[in-house]
């Protein structure tokens, strides 16, 4: 027994050295490193839309339910019909089609900023929010698509796609607390306007990039595809759209909460703080070898995530807020993983991409219901009553876990 431990702990070494490696190979690539910056900068707003509109409306008097609603109507747009933007992308090329998706989305955010600025009615609010979710060009899928295509067939672009994963914790890390800075420091509709730059500097310096940029596609084969729908994807919908909620309820909780507690300037930085934890388990989880079954994996991360959901709700120490908000952190990339792996091995490859695109669906309809209800428990009972619906969202991915397990028609 006691020489397993030492030789576990020597394993796990070189492992996370040579995922180090990788990543220094990868950006050793012509063109790499300026497209994967591009495409941080260009989805910071990614992570800071939501909160920005949060901070926006709610400082000009409105209610956390309405600066929720926009939050999520933002989120379903950007959801349901964006893709289609996407599609345009693939039979044009990024360079053509992406300038004038980011001027559409870039437009709607300054409206959007104006209308809330001036008080304009909500209808034109809510609409303006459509607009620009609806035109959002998806920076990290264009990214990915550049990878694809110069490493298709390689076994690099496992190693290319994890460090997009790592990108993706980054920007969550690095945008909340910017945005609040700067909300609080110099202003909200500051804040927003800085967003805009983000995303159209970002954007516009990776269209420019084309001798990376993956050819036009032409339009794909109108033969009957392969069936894609199953009880696994149908179970995977339901999970990430109870992990959206948990999303979704603790941001705009912690946004209340903070404001409650007086620590309003931390609120980006507990924000980041579930990133960092998310960025940490993944790493974890990537570098080493696999221990345990993904079905484990998954059952374990929900329990774990159920689990340190109930604290947050009888809490009132801003040092406890933020621990808890690591912990929770944590277990959000390996039900992630979890649940990607759930879908390679549950639809056709034809349709693999299809099937990504859904499950990223469900988990923004999460978010979305998520931020709405819990704005509105928040403006009708107390500063922290959104954690109430984090915790339930948290027992409900349990318990659906723990049933669905033994639906599953894969191996």
């Amino acid at each position: 027994m006691t020489s397993c431990r030492p030789f576990r702990i020597y394993r796990l070494q070189p492992v996370a050295f040579l995922t180090v490696d990788k990543y220094r190979q990868l950006l050793r690539l012509p063109g790499a490193p300026q497209f994967v910056m591009a495409g941080f900068i260009g989805r910071l707003p990614i992570a800071t839309v939501s909160l920005g509109i949060l901070l926006l409306v709610t400082s000009y008097g409105e209610s956390y339910a309405v600066a929720g609603g926009l939050a999520a109507t933002f989120a379903l747009a950007s959801a349901f019909i964006s893709p289609l933007g996407l599609r345009w992308v693939d039979r044009t090329g990024q360079h053509r089609a992406v300038p004038w998706l980011v001027l559409a989305e870039a437009s709607g955010l300054i409206l959007l900023t104006l209308s809330v600025a001036d008080g304009w009615s909500l209808p034109i609010q809510f609409a303006l929010a459509a607009v620009s979710g609806a035109t959002a060009p998806h920076v990290g899928s264009l990214v990915r698509a550049r990878w694809a295509d110069k490493l298709s067939g390689q076994s690099q672009l496992s190693s290319a796609f994890a460090l997009e994963a790592v990108v993706d914790e980054l920007v969550f890390i690095v945008g909340p607390p910017l945005v609040t800075v700067l909300a609080l420091q110099i202003g909200e509709v500051f804040a927003m306007f800085v967003i805009v730059l983000l995303l159209v500097s970002g954007s516009l310096w990776l269209v420019s990039q084309r001798a990376t940029q993956p050819d036009p596609r032409p339009r794909v084969d109108k033969k009957k595809p392969e069936r894609m729908w199953s009880t696994t994807l149908v179970l995977i919908l339901l999970l990430l759209l109870l992990l959206g909620g948990v999303f979704g309820s603790f941001e705009v909780t912690t946004v209340a909460y903070a404001k409650f507690l007086g620590v309003a300037g931390l609120t980006g930085i507990l924000l980041a703080l579930y990133a960092v934890g998310s960025l940490i388990s993944g790493l974890l989880v990537g570098a080493r070898s696999p221990v345990a079954s993904w079905r484990t994996q998954l059952i374990t991360a929900a329990a774990a995530l159920a689990t340190v959901g109930i604290p947050l709700v009888f809490i009132d120490n801003v040092w406890l807020l933020a621990s808890l908000s690591l912990l929770a952190g944590t277990t959000v990339a390996p039900i992630l993983i979890a649940t990607t792996s759930l879908v390679e091995r549950a639809v056709p490859s034809s349709r693999l991409t299809e099937a990504l695109g859904l499950s990223i669906s469900g988990l923004a309809v999460g978010i979305a219901f998520g931020t709405t209800l819990s704005g509105a428990l928040v403006d009708a009972i107390s500063a922290n009553a959104g954690y109430w619906l984090m915790a339930g969202c948290g027992i409900g991915l349990l318990v659906a876990t723990l049933l669905g397990m033994r639906q599953l028609d894969i191996r």
